[in-house]
């Protein structure tokens, strides 16, 4: 992890306010891979189980190569997401993970090569799924405990991606919600995003960030609904003889949000903030956004890296991963990832039971205020 990887966290002491020191290096002293070490340090939460406490502040002192010791959450901050469903985390990542995940990102990410993320000059799908960095992350006990006490519930870690947006020119996705990345999950289960710009986004200046809507102004849920309706009205048109374009799916799609009149009513109630590197967003499934373009200014292009959570109880859809291949089979696009179609099998199943996360799945999961309670 750019020289970043020496330490592990340790469990905190005390209640309240997460403390962690410096620890062997897992593959030199404990004689163990990273994924080990990540599962050494997941069960120490037993050992530390009363750290978490609602009404304390939760802060970090740590060595931690990935948390930054300056980041911390209050009781306002879990209030604020539970209405609004995103959160501005100041100042969560270390410099060092920071260019740990620029790294990862630059050395993957290509051009769009269809017709999906044309809005950008590069993305990709799948990266760090399986980082051992990353994963680490997870069995950080600040960072597990600071996010799972935002969400209110056990979550676990399924999948990041990677977005570049090119000055004065790349316009990113419209007005969305994550159907294709929650695609694999029923409607109504609990998922989250991450998104961490990897340079500094000024709001005010050159801007390239984000736009989103508070859920208590409008829910994007209704998309998921939306999205859903539109595999068995296409086969109908298609099966029929009438003529349906991907031009035609493609508006049918993103008007509902993006015609003018909509986006300018979106526009003016959005928020868009301004973020350094080591800030991230944290926003659940259900919270509209949208890109905002890199305008004229010093930085050539944005980068962004966003990790997917999901809640452990999360099903598995087929019906709806189903519904989403059915335009890219009709059309032969391509999104990137086959992710939806391998990360389980059968409808109704537990997804974090699939066997898609045997060997990592305990690595991947952040544990909620009440798990560590009743450990």
């Amino acid at each position: 992890m750019g020289g970043g990887t020496e330490s592990l966290p340790v469990m905190p002491q005390g209640a309240g306010v997460l403390r962690k020191s410096a620890v062997p290096n897992p593959s030199s002293d404990l004689g163990c891979s990273w994924a080990d070490a990540a599962s050494i340090a997941r069960a120490g939460l037993q050992a530390g189980k009363n750290f978490y406490d609602e009404g304390v502040r939760i802060s970090v002192s740590s060595s931690s190569q990935m948390i930054n010791a300056r980041f911390s959450i209050d009781e306002d901050d879990v209030r604020s997401f539970a209405v609004h469903g995103f959160l501005k985390l100041r100042q969560i990542f270390s410099e060092k993970f920071v260019e740990h995940l620029r790294e990862i990102n630059t050395s993957q990410i290509v051009p769009p090569s269809d017709n999906y993320g044309a809005g950008f000059s590069k993305l990709k799908y799948d990266i760090g799924n399986d980082d051992p960095a990353i994963l680490a992350l997870m069995s950080d006990t600040s960072f597990s405990a600071a996010i799972a006490r935002i969400v209110d519930q056990s979550v676990f870690f399924t999948q990041g991606l990677g977005f570049e947006l090119e000055k004065n020119k790349s316009t990113g996705f419209p007005w969305h919600v994550g159907t294709q990345s929650f695609g694999f999950q029923r409607r109504e289960d609990a998922g989250y995003t991450i998104w961490a710009p990897l340079c500094r986004i000024n709001a005010h200046g050159q801007r390239g960030g984000m736009k989103y809507i508070s859920k208590q102004l409008l829910s994007g849920e209704f998309i998921y609904q939306h999205i859903n309706l539109l595999p068995t009205y296409m086969q109908t048109k298609i099966e029929s003889g009438q003529s349906f374009t991907f031009d035609d799916f493609s508006n049918l799609k993103n008007s509902l949000v993006n015609s003018p009149q909509m986006a300018g009513l979106l526009d003016h109630f959005a928020v868009e903030d301004s973020f350094e590197p080591g800030d991230a967003l944290i926003f659940d499934k259900y919270v509209l956004h949208r890109s905002v373009k890199l305008e004229e200014g010093p930085l050539p292009s944005r980068l962004a890296y966003a990790l997917r959570f999901c809640s452990i109880d999360a099903r598995y859809d087929d019906a709806r991963v189903k519904a989403l291949s059915y335009p890219r089979d009709v059309f032969k696009y391509d999104v990137g990832s086959n992710f939806n179609d391998m990360v389980a099998a059968t409808d109704g199943e537990q997804v974090y039971a699939s066997p898609y996360f045997d060997g990592s799945r305990e690595a991947r999961t952040l544990m909620s205020g009440q798990s560590l309670q009743n450990i």
